[in-house]
């Protein structure tokens, strides 16, 4: 920095070229030179500081993250889904019993029908025998059935669009801010996690999941 040899040099020459008002140069020499060290210092370490990262940056940073920590162990990833999955069966299913709403608001009533189905889906297709081994081993045989059905739901994306799908449903039909935008949004979070774990190609996903889950590449 520039002020580094300036500070020295106006304190030696206060000091040295005028020895009889050393007295009253010297403490305000000093206080200059104190004052443009700190300020060197300062400028020194605002050019070592890394640039602050804008809110897109953090978000993809955080986004890598996570997808890091599902691809350790991909059960994670579909425990989340299974739980999303049967919240959204639940809240249908409080309006799915309520029978007047199909004279009322016929489209929503079958909407929610709709998402009773489409959770009972998720619940079963993201079954895992690491996360819940009793359960898939009584149900093993229905997603089996439903996987060869319904292949789009054995592939990455596949799996994710079906999430945003659903998470939009129960999105458009809670009507106002409620539990069901919140399951919702949870669910098309879920949804791009798949669909990003396609795109970024998920190696440790395929090597440790071939039996449960293909890319479809």
């Amino acid at each position: 920095s520039r002020l580094d040899g300036v500070a020295p040099a106006f304190l030696h020459f206060s000091c040295g070229l005028v020895p009889f008002r050393s007295r009253v140069c010297c403490p305000a020499a000093q206080l200059f030179g104190k004052m443009a060290l700190v300020g060197a210092a300062a400028s020194s370490a605002d050019r070592s500081r890394p640039a602050s990262q804008s809110p897109v940056q953090v978000a993809w940073s955080k986004t890598q993250e996570l997808l890091d920590y599902v691809e350790e162990a991909p059960r994670r990833l579909s425990f989340m889904c299974m739980v999303g999955g049967a919240a959204i069966t639940v809240n249908a299913a409080f309006d799915v019993l309520d029978v007047f709403e199909v004279f009322d608001a016929t489209i929503y009533y079958a909407v929610h029908c709709y998402l009773f189905f489409f959770g009972l889906v998720t619940c079963v297709t993201e079954l895992h025998p690491e996360s819940t081994p009793q359960l898939y081993e009584t149900l093993s045989s229905v997603q089996t059935w439903m996987h060869e059905w319904a292949r789009g739901l054995t592939t990455l994306w596949g799996r994710g669009l079906f999430h945003i799908f659903q998470g939009t449903l129960a999105v458009l039909s809670s009507g106002s801010i409620g539990l069901g935008i919140l399951i919702g949004v949870y669910m098309m979070v879920m949804g791009v996690l798949y669909v990003l774990l396609h795109i970024r190609g998920a190696p440790k996903l395929r090597a440790t999941t071939d039996d449960y889950i293909h890319l479809g590449r």
